[in-house]
């Protein structure tokens, strides 16, 4: 298990959503495949007001290691949460195998 927060910014470009932040721990200390994360969130000192989703840009580092099968669990508290797959929040992905695949496309001609 790997925890994670969110480390804003005032800028919000460069700030690090507590999603990716679990994530880059997990790949830092050398796990690459995973099967589920569980994601909750709320204001600041206060309780959640609903599940929290992953954002568009946590949903495709996600999809980096975990693919459209990834469980996400999105907590509004122990008891109260919303299961989906990353490929149903992140439909029609880019990843991993696109890159592989990237060789053939370069050399590919254009048609005339």
């Amino acid at each position: 298990m790997f925890a994670g927060g969110d480390i804003g910014n005032a800028g919000y470009s460069p700030t690090n959503c507590a999603d990716r932040a679990a994530l880059f721990k997990a790949v830092s200390e050398g796990a690459r495949r995973f099967a589920a994360i569980a994601i909750v969130g709320g204001p600041q000192g206060g309780a959640p007001l609903r599940a929290t989703a992953p954002c568009g840009v946590c949903r495709q580092a996600l999809y980096e290691f975990g693919g459209p099968d990834l469980v996400v669990l999105m907590a509004k508290n122990e008891d109260e949460y919303t299961a989906s797959t990353l490929g149903a929040l992140l439909p029609c992905a880019f990843g991993p195998a696109d890159l592989e695949a990237a060789p053939d496309a370069q050399n590919a001609k254009h048609p005339e």
